[in-house]
C-alpha cells in the first residue's frame, strides 16, 4: 500500500528556524540561487505507457509485495 500526505502543516516555530537556517546558508554560499533543473524521465513515451499500465493493473504492487515477503527489512527502505 502506498500513501501520500495531502495536507501538510508545519509548526510556526519550526518554520521560523528553517527560514533562518536558509538565510544563513544562502549568506555563506551554501544554497544555489536557482532551483535545480527539473527532473526529466529517461523513459521513452512507450516505456512510460507500459510502466503506467503495469502500475494500474496492480502488477507493481504485487511485485513489491513479493519482494517484501522475501526480505521484510526492505519494507521500510
Amino acid at each position: 500500500m502506498r500513501s501520500m500526505a495531502t495536507r501538510l502543516s508545519s509548526d510556526p516555530e519550526l518554520a521560523s528556524i528553517v527560514e533562518r537556517a536558509r538565510r544563513q546558508a544562502k549568506a555563506v554560499g551554501e544554497l544555489r540561487n536557482q532551483p535545480p533543473e527539473r527532473i526529466a524521465s529517461v523513459l521513452n513515451p512507450r516505456a512510460r505507457e507500459v510502466v503506467a499500465s503495469w502500475v494500474g493493473s496492480g502488477g507493481y504492487d504485487q511485485a513489491l509485495a513479493e519482494v517484501i515477503a522475501e526480505d521484510p527489512d526492505l519494507a521500510d527502505q
